[in-house]
């Protein structure tokens, strides 16, 4: 029961900062690149994986970090 509560709270953990970093990109992206075919698809394919990643290493470094 314990191990299900810690994937719970790291996953919740995990959405979090995946909806910080996306709101944070989105305007970043929204300010300097301009919308068309190419910046969706490098968007779509390169940078929501990559945002993805880097929330899961967050995470994981925050819960070794909480845990101590």
């Amino acid at each position: 029961m314990k191990i299900i509560i810690e994937k719970a709270i790291y996953l919740g953990i995990t959405f979090l900062i995946l909806c910080v970093l996306w709101k944070v990109v989105a305007e970043i992206w929204d300010a300097f690149v301009p919308l068309n075919y190419k910046t969706n698809l490098l968007a779509a394919f390169v940078v929501t994986p990559l945002i993805i990643v880097v929330s899961f290493i967050l995470s994981s470094l925050v819960f070794k970090f909480m845990r101590i």
